[in-house]
């Protein structure tokens, strides 16, 4: 069993790190990992993600995290990678600036942010609606083979 702080630390201190590309997948861990949240990041620290009321929003990336009203403890967002190197692609980051302000008829099983991330990969399946679906349509999508985490900003030293 893996206990979410502790794997988060490892991700974050002791394995390889990379810096998302514009068009990267992005997710993280909700609800202590029982679930998860996805997005397309589109460059200068920000995120576009399909929010659970609907909407297709730009997100800073402390931002994509406090999610669940601030009650979610995920430190990590994993980014899609090759060969130890952060993937994207900048049609993918396009469709998803495209999107934003819009709203879309959110569900939960259906009609989530997995899908809308799917979609921005130019994948549009009624059946990717897990996080595991996601990862699949990156790695035909952008030639993904895995996700490292997302280098943690460095602090400002006095």
């Amino acid at each position: 069993m893996k206990i979410p702080f502790v794997h988060s630390f490892v991700d974050n201190v002791l394995a390889s790190t990379v810096t998302p590309v514009p068009g990267s997948v992005v997710y993280c861990g909700l609800a202590f990992n029982a679930v998860e949240h996805s997005g397309i990041y589109i460059g200068n620290g920000k995120i576009v993600h399909l929010d659970g009321n609907g909407q297709v929003k730009t997100v800073t990336r402390k931002q994509f995290l406090d999610r669940l009203d601030g009650y979610n403890v995920a430190i990590t967002i994993y980014v899609s990678s090759r060969e130890g190197k952060a993937v994207g692609s900048r049609a993918v980051a396009e469709r998803a600036k495209a999107m934003v302000g819009t709203t879309l008829d959110y569900h939960l099983a259906s009609n989530n942010c997995h899908r809308f991330s799917a979609r921005c990969l130019g994948v549009d399946s009624v059946r990717i609606v897990t996080c595991a679906g996601l990862k699949g349509a990156a790695q035909s999508e952008l030639d993904c083979d895995g996700w490292l985490a997302w280098t943690l900003p460095a602090t400002k030293r006095k």
